[in-house]
């Protein structure tokens, strides 16, 4: 048996999916890479959001490296979100290429910057074009719309904190102007690690009701040993008593009857 396939399909059940996630995406790791600090993250996702950038840093937990790092495909990783994908797999009808003629092909990828989404084949540019490198890029989805800004027809990758909204770059020059804006891969990252947090806050919270409900238990068994020992020797005791009284009443008959004997040869 293939022990990498093994270990995937083991590690898949019991990891969860906000474990799996991308920080920047948002979506189970396609492709995952890790940073020097030790975070994970799609390639494609720190690729553009690293081509975008003049430094370079993890979005996760901000650290700076003074150069570009050369990132590899975690192999183990890779294989593990593969099976969590391949178990957790819902029933959603596909989102199909808008840029095929004729048959539509299965999409993988849509474009925040084009507005279309593309299938393995149309998304070649975006791979290999220089001009289309830049470009935001995400899991095909539906409702693509609903990551465009509707009135600059911009990607979302803005957050303004003061409204709690997704914004684009020309959003933060007129009504959000001088508003608290943040790139939105370090408002998720922020959010995914408070929810980590709130996980963990969560976990012990769990464990100590869990340790809580044992000692609980365990109190309960030694009353119930406790009361089966003391009904133990209380019978031990009323038994002992009833022999002795017994023994006692066979004692105090014989000796009447002794007495009555010796009364009846006296006569």
């Amino acid at each position: 048996m293939d022990k990498s396939h093994e270990f995937g399909c083991e590690s898949s059940s019991l990891l969860t999916e906000e474990q799996l996630q991308c920080s920047i995406c948002l979506e189970v790791f396609t492709d995952p890479v890790t940073t020097p600090c030790g975070h994970s993250f799609c390639n494609s996702c720190i690729t553009q959001s690293w081509n975008k950038s003049q430094h370079y840093y993890c979005p996760f937990c901000k650290e700076k490296f003074t150069k570009r790092p050369e990132l590899k495909i975690n192999i183990t990783l890779r294989e593990v979100a593969h099976h969590f994908k391949k178990k957790h797999a819902l029933d959603q009808p596909e989102v199909l290429c808008d840029a095929c003629t004729g048959v539509k092909q299965k999409a993988i990828k849509s474009c925040l910057d084009c507005g279309v989404t593309f299938c393995s084949f149309h998304l070649e540019p975006h791979i290999n074009v220089p001009k289309y490198k830049k470009h935001k890029l995400i899991k095909a989805v539906k409702n693509l719309e609903k990551y465009i800004c509707q009135k600059h027809e911009k990607p979302l990758e803005l957050f303004c904190r003061d409204d709690q909204k997704c914004v684009c770059q020309f959003c933060t020059e007129g009504d959000h102007k001088n508003h608290n804006i943040i790139p939105l891969e370090e408002e998720s990252g922020q959010r995914k690690s408070q929810l980590g947090k709130t996980q963990m806050k969560l976990q012990q919270m769990i464990q100590e009701r869990l340790k809580k409900i044992q000692e609980i238990n365990h109190s309960v068994e030694l009353s119930k040993r406790s009361t089966e020992k003391d009904k133990s020797e209380c019978v031990d005791v009323f038994t002992a008593l009833i022999r002795s009284i017994e023994r006692t009443q066979a004692e105090l008959l014989r000796v009447m009857e002794e007495k009555q004997k010796a009364v009846e040869k006296q006569n």
